[in-house]
């Protein structure tokens, strides 16, 4: 169902907060979505460990397990596996990869200069 603007404004903020919950499969499983699924509607997942990333996602799927969201990265493909900014690793659905990139491309231009003293250095990146 798709709320206009001005339904939106009658929502109260637990309606606001169970629809969240719904929508990133947190209430319940999401009904008979696959892990690229799952990672759409969470646009994309990321953790410090590529096992919180699998677990993040399988405990949104109705009987799935880690090796499922394994096998959607290394057998089917349906879900790449890359790294982000901080070294952290993103789960994105393979359908949506060329938007993620693109818009990062634009992103690039803006970014914010490393702090000094972050322990930030460029070495690290290319690890």
């Amino acid at each position: 169902m798709t709320v206009g603007p001005a339904e939106a404004r009658r929502l109260s903020w637990a309606q606001v907060r169970a629809r969240r919950l719904a929508w990133h499969g947190l209430a319940e499983p999401l009904k008979g979505a696959g892990p690229a699924d799952v990672a759409s509607a969470m646009a994309g997942t990321h953790a410090q460990m590529m096992s919180a990333a699998e677990l993040g996602i399988a405990l949104r799927m109705d009987g799935a397990t880690r090796a499922d969201v394994r096998e959607a990265v290394w057998g089917e493909h349906s879900l790449i596996k890359t790294f982000g900014p901080r070294g952290t690793v993103h789960l994105l659905p393979a359908r949506e990869l060329p938007m993620w990139v693109g818009r990062c491309r634009r992103c690039r231009g803006r970014r914010r200069p490393t702090p000094t003293g972050s322990g930030w250095r460029r070495s690290r990146a290319s690890r």
